[in-house]
């Protein structure tokens, strides 16, 4: 997996997008991902375990119309899909074979995962299974394991439609993709609640509201320059990935994850006051600075070599200037237009104004001189001029 030149900025944030509470881990059996060994195995009997389930009415999940739904007083699906961790899913029982659990249609993305935990009573540890029953389920998903070898959580390598088959007896689950993800689908984030690190020990937790009519979370608060930011549920076991919006990417913020996947943080390039909203369905993001023109700004030229900028004065923070001198050679006159950085993360992206066709492609200073830039980072705009 690629990472970016600045993979420092990953190790930044350091708290992990999931948190177990509660829970034993047994060995191996030897048989490619199974806990404790046969003889471990719980002995779980149906007619004490199910209870009959009935979909809330504010549930949007979709149910096989004519199938009869349960829980389980011991045994939990735990899932973690786009950040969302889940547990308590319905399930039906298969028709042929009633120690055989089936929960359908579960939309799985690259980097998710589920595992099973199994209460012997509520109020006890749970202790944790990840075992798959069909060798061939390794073309969708991967076993991870602890740092002593017992199997942790199974991984998802290939995203898809899938349902999950749970063998009571075994506590193994057999992989079976019913489709392909044409329109992402997310599960509905029942709580959320904004994470702000700026420190190790300055970092906080502040829920955010729902908003009916537009479905979406939102919040106002203070963003401090070159903090992270992320998005959790209420008991802070889910880290929510979030829909990037690409319009403030390298401007207002920078995104953390890998590339090509939905982030699940940023940090701020500019502190101030936002106004920060969250779909609770399509986990979009929206990230708004109220204060542009008392906000606080950064801007250095290359990447850490000693050159930090200061505002042109106390009344426009976001303004920066910067001599520059090109030189071209002569069978290659170009200069490449100097990047400025943030504190953290990839070059500002800049528009460049010039005048006089001085500039090619926006990337390139044709002639040899000596030039004023103006950095304003109000407008994300670098203007180019002869000096």
């Amino acid at each position: 997996m690629k990472k970016f030149l600045f993979i420092i900025l990953a190790l930044l944030f350091s708290i992990s997008t999931t948190v177990l509470i509660g829970c034993d881990f047994l060995g191996d059996d030897g048989n490619g991902g199974g806990n404790g060994g046969s003889n471990d195995l719980p002995q779980i009997d149906n007619s004490v375990d199910l209870d009959t389930f009935t979909p809330p009415v504010d549930d949007d999940n979709a149910y096989i119309d004519g199938e009869t739904y349960y829980t389980s007083k011991s045994v939990s699906l735990v899932t973690e899909v786009n950040g969302n961790y889940t547990t308590g899913r319905p399930f039906t029982l298969d028709t042929t074979n009633e120690n055989k659990r089936i929960y359908h249609n579960i939309y799985f993305y690259e980097e998710d995962f589920f595992q099973i935990i199994y209460y012997k009573n509520l109020n006890d540890l749970g202790v944790i299974y990840a075992s798959l029953s069909d060798n061939l389920d390794q073309e969708y998903a991967e076993i991870e394991y602890t740092d002593k070898g017992t199997p942790l959580q199974i991984n998802i390598i290939k995203q898809g439609i899938y349902d999950l088959v749970l063998d009571i007896q075994t506590l193994s689950i057999d992989m079976v993709k019913v489709g392909d993800i044409v329109t992402p689908v997310y599960e509905t984030i029942k709580s959320c609640e904004l994470y702000v690190h700026v420190s190790s020990s300055n970092y906080s937790y502040t829920p955010m509201t729902l908003d009916p009519t537009s479905n979406q979370y939102f919040i106002e608060a203070e963003i401090p320059l070159n903090a992270s930011v992320a998005f959790y549920n209420a008991s802070h076991t889910g880290r929510y990935k979030m829909k990037a919006d690409y319009t403030i990417s390298n401007v207002l913020v920078y995104y953390n994850g890998t590339y090509g996947k939905n982030p699940d943080g940023f940090y701020a390039h500019v502190g101030g006051r936002y106004k920060i909203y969250l779909d609770a369905k399509t986990y979009a993001l929206k990230f708004e600075l109220q204060n542009p023109d008392t906000a606080t700004y950064f801007c250095q030229v290359g990447w850490e070599q000693g050159n930090v900028l200061t505002p042109v004065n106390s009344d426009t923070p976001y303004l920066f200037t910067y001599n520059f001198t090109a030189q071209g050679k002569p069978n290659d006159p170009y200069v490449d237009i100097p990047k400025f950085y943030p504190k953290l993360g990839l070059p500002y992206g800049l528009m460049v104004i010039a005048e006089d066709d001085i500039v090619a492609s926006g990337q390139y200073i044709k002639e040899p001189g000596e030039y004023i830039l103006t950095i304003n980072l109000k407008e994300f705009r670098l203007y180019i001029e002869k000096a």
